[in-house]
């Protein structure tokens, strides 16, 4: 009869890729196809028939469930919504199984659809149907049997395979107390790793099909029911604890319950008044319970609001009760005594702590331009990237003509020498900034008013060398146009140099008045020579963020 069995197998697994329509209407192919009868009540898992590999893992939500209707049309399987359905990997758990979850699944991964037929039936089906649940003594010899195994008498069946936790139970030379016996695993000795939900499955034909009977048992590990009342590890008997009049106080209570199967513990802390009448305090925290195979650890936290001098004079008391009897211990609350050395210690550091961060603070104040660009020389991006500006400033001065009075003749020569010469010799030659100069960049002898509008509008600051000759000069339309471009949509940023002391003329236009108020101003002298000095880091600061490829290059050179 076997060899009967076995060319069926075959056959069946040389029949074509069946063809269906998925819920959009489309023809999907079928992988492949599987049947399984299960059992209601049952905790059951069914696998996907794609198994994960080291190298190219199922990921969780890369696997899609469908319910197929009666029309052919799927239906995803979405987990929230099913109580009693859960997704893990490639398998979908039913937590009870019932009748109404019988259908046809299908399971997508990889656009590969594989169909599975399930088959919920009563346990009133099978005659001599085995225990689903299962709780066996630790450390004793146990077995399992499969539930359904006495099922479909006088059918040819396959041999039962065995799993835990969806990985298949087998006989291992690292657990030699574990053997499978006449389709039954027998445990010799039994361990508290032994607990988990066991599930067999063996294989057979109905109605010309062949069909995976499934069923499980959850199987639970315990130890003997406790002969003994709770332990009270915390607090001692008799324990003073010290509390504070008028501060509120946490009273803790920590018990160990030994195992019960019927488990119904009773923790709570209980007040005794001087005239012996009692009260129950709130409870306000009881931590999940920390479990072990002997038992469980529950500590409960109760509070008083405000310790008053009643409680001084109580008596408070942590009660434990398990199925066995009952355990107290007893504290009493003390005056807590006012500890001048922690106060001392305490007001010290908080002197040295202040001291330190006003000594932090005025370094930083001190040092906040150097902080910076350094900060921006290492780290910031570069904000001259994509902003369609030409120049990185604008730099207005007073210009010398023919008409210039004599007695102003040579200040201005030195102005313009420092707009022209000085300036760029740092900000352009060291730091790789762009400036625009009229006189050399754009018209020699001057521009058109509007076309100096322009030129601010395409440059990202406008550095204003500040004189008296300036201050009294046509260039001041320049300032009054920068002010003007600070206001609009893409405002630029106004950079004041100082050349020389100046006073305000009454007819100063009133947008410049308001503007040199406000406006920070960087003084320069001839002590500034050096780009290493105040100055030039004030101007830089000032400056945008721009990538300095000549420190880069000296950085490189000195490594």
């Amino acid at each position: 009869m076997d060899w009967i069995v076995w060319m069926l197998v075959i056959y069946i697994l040389k029949q074509p890729v069946k063809t269906e329509e998925n819920h959009a209407g489309l023809p999907i192919a079928i992988h492949e196809e599987q049947r399984y009868q299960v059992f209601a009540k049952d905790k059951i898992s069914i696998p996907c028939v794609q198994e994960p590999t080291q190298t190219s893992p199922v990921i969780e939500n890369q696997i899609q469930w469908f319910f197929e209707k009666s029309n052919g049309n799927l239906n995803e399987i979405h987990i929230n919504n099913n109580v009693n359905i859960t997704k893990k990997a490639n398998v979908i758990s039913f937590s009870s199984v019932e009748i109404s979850n019988s259908g046809i699944y299908i399971c997508k991964f990889n656009n590969i659809y594989t169909r599975i037929i399930l088959k919920v039936i009563t346990k009133d089906s099978c005659l001599g149907y085995g225990q689903s649940n299962q709780f066996v003594l630790l450390s004793a010899k146990n077995t399992i049997s499969c539930p359904s195994r006495l099922c479909y008498p006088g059918q040819n069946k396959w041999k039962i395979k065995w799993y835990k936790n969806e990985i298949e139970v087998l006989e291992r030379q690292e657990r030699i107390t574990l053997k499978l016996i006449d389709e039954t695993i027998v445990l010799y000795t039994t361990y508290p790793t032994d607990a988990g939900l066991y599930t067999c499955d063996y294989s057979l034909f109905l109605n010309e099909s062949q069909w995976t009977v499934r069923a499980s048992v959850d199987f639970e590990v315990g130890a003997q029911d406790t002969q003994e009342k709770p332990q009270i590890f915390h607090p001692e008997n008799g324990e003073h604890v010290e509390a504070e009049i008028g501060k509120p106080l946490e009273l803790r209570c920590s018990v160990f319950f030994g195992f019960e199967r019927t488990f119904n513990p009773i923790i709570k802390w209980i007040k005794l008044h001087p005239d012996f009448t009692k009260d129950e305090l709130r409870q306000t925290h009881l931590e999940a319970p920390k479990k072990n195979i002997r038992g469980t650890v529950h500590i409960l936290t109760s509070m008083l609001d405000k310790v008053t001098l009643n409680d001084l004079n109580s008596t408070f008391i942590c009660y434990a009760q398990n199925s066995v009897g009952n355990t107290t211990k007893v504290i009493k609350l003390v005056k807590k005594k006012a500890d001048i050395v922690c106060l001392v210690y305490i007001l010290c550091g908080s002197v040295v702590l202040l001291l330190m961060m006003l000594v932090g603070s005025g370094l930083i104040y001190l040092r906040w331009i150097e902080l910076v660009l350094l900060y921006r020389n290492y780290m910031s991006k570069d904000e001259t990237l994509g902003d369609d500006k030409d120049f990185d400033a604008f730099v207005s001065y007073a210009k010398q003509n023919c008409d210039s009075d004599e007695e102003f003749i040579e200040d201005t020569y030195n102005e313009e020498i420092f707009a022209t010469r000085v300036l760029p010799s740092v900000l352009e030659s060291t730091y790789n900034y762009k400036l625009c100069i009229l006189e050399r960049d754009i018209l020699p002898g001057g521009a058109y008013v509007e076309d100096i509008v322009k030129i601010i509008k395409r440059s990202r600051r406008a550095i204003v060398v500040l004189s008296q000759r300036y201050i009294n000069s046509p260039s001041i339309f320049e300032f009054q146009a920068a002010i003007t471009c600070t206001l609009e949509e893409e405002p630029i940023k106004l950079i004041l140099i100082e050349f020389s002391p100046f006073k305000e003329p009454e007819s100063l236009p009133q947008v410049v008045k308001k503007a040199l108020s406000a406006l920070p101003t960087v003084v320069w002298n001839k002590s500034n020579s050096s780009k290493n000095t105040k100055f030039w880091k004030k101007v830089r600061y000032h400056m945008p963020v721009k990538k300095n490829l000549s420190l880069e290059k000296t950085d490189i050179l000195m490594k």
